[in-house]
């Protein structure tokens, strides 16, 4: 009867981590797959194919001027998560109150407009302070 060679630890051990990494490439390329078709639902075949972003000199800006009014975003931001915790608690009550569920949506989309109203807001204030003619790049 012919002798089995049995692997060492250490092989083993590098078969397992081999395996783990082909195992995370792949998870990692279903992931960028999976970003890539949202991207494409969410934008078109064109606006998937490139990027659409500002440049970056107007994206430090922008930044700038989110912190700036960071105290009126982030209880705006609070308000928002509120109402969606309310929405989620009305909405899973036993019994089930369509009425009470539907005031609490319209509140969450009252908050997020508020939200929008603030972001646009601080956006278009930051885009309208630059100086005419500047370089985007």
């Amino acid at each position: 009867m012919p002798r089995v060679r049995s692997m060492s630890a250490g092989r083993v051990a590098l078969v397992a981590v081999l395996a783990l990494s082909l195992l995370g490439n792949a998870v990692a390329l279903g992931g960028a797959l999976k970003l890539q078709r949202v991207k494409t639902a969410l934008l078109g075949e064109a606006g998937a194919a490139q990027s659409v972003v500002f440049p970056a000199e107007i994206r430090r800006d922008l930044r700038r001027a989110l912190e700036a009014r960071r105290d009126r975003i982030d209880p705006a931001l609070a308000a928002v998560a509120a109402a969606r915790a309310e929405v989620v608690a009305r909405g899973a009550a036993e019994p089930f109150d369509r009425a009470a569920t539907d005031e609490a949506m319209r509140g969450f989309r009252s908050a997020l407009d508020a939200l929008l109203d603030l972001t646009q807001e601080t956006v278009l204030d930051a885009l309208g302070a630059r100086p005419s003619g500047a370089p985007l790049n």
